[in-house]
């Protein structure tokens, strides 16, 4: 079954009723120059876990950050996993490594990327994430390219995914394809989810029989 990682909340109480989904990692972006950039207290973002959803994770995204803060907002949030985003070395994620932290690699992605240029990194890394970007000529990315990557590190696809993506994500033919990234194509406003929609994908991406969709909707749509 695909999982789905929901990234981008920085309120409260849309947190609260997103952990009422079967959602399975919630992001948190700490990054000053992004507009996601979390607003979220550390005691926030805990009480909402303890409360509502003791299995999903918690994944805290930098770009290019000081180790120094990297292990410190782990420690703040109880960050399960590190999503690096930025240009970080393999020696880097070592570093990191040594400190027990899980991490994950982002790489952007096109028709044309080497994939074998992500396996030194697979020594370090729990998962890769892999966001597609249109080529040079403006071509739609082609989901078959997945198919280039023969990697065992399981990976997560983003590249502002959407419910018309669904059949085309459910039908990529690579067992290293763990989870869907969700974000900006289910944005009210910064940092604000419609759950309603968020509650749709997840029914439709993972098996019909993995939870009941008017209940779910239900929950969010009343919050806690």
């Amino acid at each position: 079954m695909i999982k789905v990682k929901v990234c981008g909340i920085s309120n409260s109480e849309n947190l609260k009723s997103l952990l009422t989904l079967p959602v399975d990692m919630a992001g948190f972006v700490f990054d000053h120059t992004s507009d996601k950039n979390c607003t979220l207290t550390p005691e926030e973002v805990k009480k909402a876990f303890s409360k509502n959803n003791l299995t999903c994770k918690k994944v805290g995204i930098f770009v290019d950050a000081t180790l120094a803060e990297v292990l410190e907002k782990q420690e703040q949030y109880e960050l399960d996993y590190v999503q690096l985003n930025g240009k970080e070395s393999i020696f880097y994620c070592q570093l990191l490594r040594e400190h027990q932290l899980k991490l994950i690699k982002s790489f952007s992605i096109d028709n044309q990327f080497c994939y074998s240029n992500t396996s030194a990194y697979g020594f370090f890394c729990d998962y890769f994430l892999f966001d597609y970007k249109r080529d040079s000529q403006s071509e739609d990315f082609n989901f078959d390219n997945l198919k280039k990557y023969k990697g065992k590190k399981p990976f997560l696809l983003n590249g502002d995914i959407g419910a018309a993506d669904i059949d085309m994500i459910r039908n990529v033919a690579s067992k290293q394809l763990s989870y869907v990234n969700i974000d900006r194509a289910f944005k009210i406003e910064s940092g604000y989810k419609n759950l309603d929609t968020v509650a749709d994908f997840i029914y439709r991406i993972k098996r019909p029989e993995s939870f009941n969709v008017q209940t779910y909707l239900k929950r969010a749509s009343g919050g806690i």
